[in-house]
């Protein structure tokens, strides 16, 4: 036996290598989650969650309205990332008042008033989304964690890009209404 004592760093075996691959890793992981969450496509200009509460809304589509928490769980069937985030997609969606019929207190973005709960506010895609964002002969598909089928990009026939505009935050709407900085 030797008397010199081990180093926590060579009891580790390379515990420097892995710090160095951890920080790799995060950056690999955050730009994915940006890129493949929270940018819209340019294809159809939604999110993965929001074209994926699309088609779950169209699997469900009868033409009458469905409680938006029955929609939630059927969207949970392509969007593993839970509910959270999907219910604030499908509210965001409907706010817009373009793809998405709604029933209910929906919220204001403008007042900043919160939506109700999903079991009260109830949704259905609008005759426009029915009439621009589906085409099963364009639609390509790819399989989601448990080997469903949902759409890689819907074959929009408008530039919903473009249309659902940007939301405005408080301080941006503060800047546009001060004398000083909206001189010209």
């Amino acid at each position: 036996m030797s008397n010199t004592k081990e180093t926590p760093d060579e009891s580790l075996h390379g515990a420097a290598h892995v710090d160095e691959k951890y920080k790799d890793w995060f950056l690999d992981y955050a730009s994915y989650v940006i890129l493949e969450r929270a940018v819209p496509g340019v294809e159809d200009g939604l999110k993965p969650v929001q074209r994926r509460i699309l088609h779950a809304m169209k699997e469900m589509d009868d033409g009458r309205f469905n409680k938006v928490a029955n929609v939630i769980g059927q969207t949970m069937q392509y969007h593993p990332h839970g509910d959270a985030s999907i219910s604030d997609a499908i509210v965001n969606l409907g706010q817009k008042e373009l793809l998405i019929d709604m029933q209910g207190n929906w919220g204001d973005v403008r007042t900043g008033d919160d939506a109700a709960a999903a079991r009260y506010i109830e949704a259905r895609l609008s005759k426009f989304a029915l009439d621009v964002a589906f085409n099963g002969k364009t639609t390509e598909w790819q399989l989601s964690y448990d080997g469903r089928k949902t759409p890689l990009a819907l074959p929009m026939k408008f530039p919903l890009l473009l249309a659902q505009g940007r939301k405005v935050s408080p301080w941006a709407s503060a800047q546009k209404s001060c004398p000083i900085t909206s001189m010209n």
